[in-house]
């Protein structure tokens, strides 16, 4: 069974994906996921959780879509100034 537990964005009954089916392919990554593929490497051995490919992907999708907003929101603050004509 898929150790999702709900990173995915998907409603899990039971908080567990219940993807099913014959043998499922599952790999072993980390709960929660991180933005890069580098952090999710590294992560220690007590946070790997089984995956099923599906919702890996779409848990690691809505990480790293999270981080990029996070990461345009603050090159759009940092700007604001740049055009502060009045100020200067």
């Amino acid at each position: 069974m898929c150790g999702c537990e709900g990173a995915c964005g998907k409603n899990h009954a039971g908080g567990r994906c219940g993807k099913q089916g014959g043998q499922p392919k599952l790999t072993a990554a980390p709960y929660p996921p991180r933005s890069t593929d580098a952090e999710n490497i590294a992560a220690p051995l007590e946070q790997l959780r089984p995956w099923c490919g599906p919702c890996w992907r779409q848990a690691t999708e809505r990480v790293q879509q999270g981080a990029a907003e996070a990461r345009r929101q603050e090159l759009e603050e940092a700007q604001l100034g740049l055009f502060d004509i009045g100020a200067a």
